[in-house]
């Protein structure tokens, strides 16, 4: 992976979790902020599965055990050869956290959605990802103790498609509903078929974030081959913030749209080139530097940007 989604180990706060609240929430009221940023830290942890002793010493940090650890090759694009997981659990809940792409790579890995969904409806690719690491995620969920039985599913990017197959196939073949899902930039998963097999169930505790014109939330687009996300969306302006009042959409509203995005996007590129933001660039980070040399619809979709729209200091 590249710097632009691996962090140092001093950017991972010790209390990065302390917030997380287990609690099973019913009605349309389940959406927590808090619960969204502390994701955000574990969908960036499986980001850094190059470095086991790493993750292995953070989660210590956060009071939390390794349940599973699952590594591959650098990510180059679609299929990988399995996805990449951190599993764990403590303070009450049990996490299966899912690696994205690295958006340096991220063309690759956009033109491959041209592949035909699988027999069941699902991008063959992300179904083939989940299946590779499948054995391992069942084996935790099935054995997680009762101090850890809230069960809660996360990624980025990629990583997102790979969380909502995870749960919904965990509550098919296990009868462990989540008790929720968070994914952060992540594409369309399924057809009709996925939808109407995981609405019901978990379509109002999953939700999806995104931040401003990523690229990656449009893709495949709604009208090939009938992609359609679920979950409830959570959209923010490109540099906004996710807080209290943001709009949570209802599971059956498939955005964002790529046509929709392409042009706002068009429409964010001519307003950077004024005087002021010329200035605010000048003052970023060294941090965020890098990032800023990338179209808009992709710098968007960096983990960088979803921490920052959710409010996270990044040291």
């Amino acid at each position: 992976m590249s710097f632009l989604v691996e962090l140092d180990r001093q950017a991972f706060p010790d209390n990065a979790l302390d917030r997380l609240d287990p609690t099973p929430r019913s009605g349309l009221d389940q959406f927590s902020l808090d619960n969204a940023r502390a994701m955000m830290w574990l969908s960036q942890l499986a980001y850094e599965t190059a470095h086991r002793s790493k993750v292995e010493n953070i989660l210590s940090a956060w009071n939390l055990t390794l349940h599973a650890f699952v590594s591959n090759d650098p990510i180059t694009g679609l299929p990988p050869d399995s996805a990449c997981v951190v599993a764990a659990g403590g303070r009450g809940a049990t996490i299966v956290s899912f690696s994205g792409t690295d958006p340096v790579k991220i063309r690759a890995w956009i033109t491959d959605f041209r592949a035909a969904p699988s027999a069941t409806g699902l991008h063959s690719g992300f179904q083939d990802a989940v299946e590779t690491v499948w054995p391992t995620i069942k084996t935790v969920i099935a054995n997680r103790p009762d101090s850890e039985q809230s069960l809660f599913f996360t990624g980025h990017s990629m990583g997102g498609a790979l969380a909502l197959i995870a749960a919904e196939r965990a509550m098919r073949e296990l009868n462990a509903k989540a008790t929720a899902v968070y994914t952060f930039g992540g594409p369309r998963t399924g057809g009709s078929a996925f939808f109407d097999s995981y609405t019901p169930p978990l379509g109002n505790s999953t939700f999806r974030l995104v931040h401003g014109n990523d690229v990656v939330p449009t893709v495949p687009p709604a009208l090939a081959d009938g992609f359609r996300h679920v979950g409830r969306a959570l959209q923010c302006p490109t540099d906004g913030r996710f807080d209290e009042q943001t709009t949570i959409m209802a599971p059956e509203e498939n955005k964002p749209d790529f046509i929709e995005s392409f042009f706002q996007n068009g429409l964010a590129e001519l307003r950077s080139f004024t005087p002021a933001h010329l200035i605010d660039g000048v003052s970023q980070r060294l941090l965020d530097l890098p990032a800023g040399v990338l179209p808009g619809m992709v710098r968007d979709h960096v983990p960088k940007s979803y921490f920052r729209a959710l409010s996270i200091p990044l040291r």
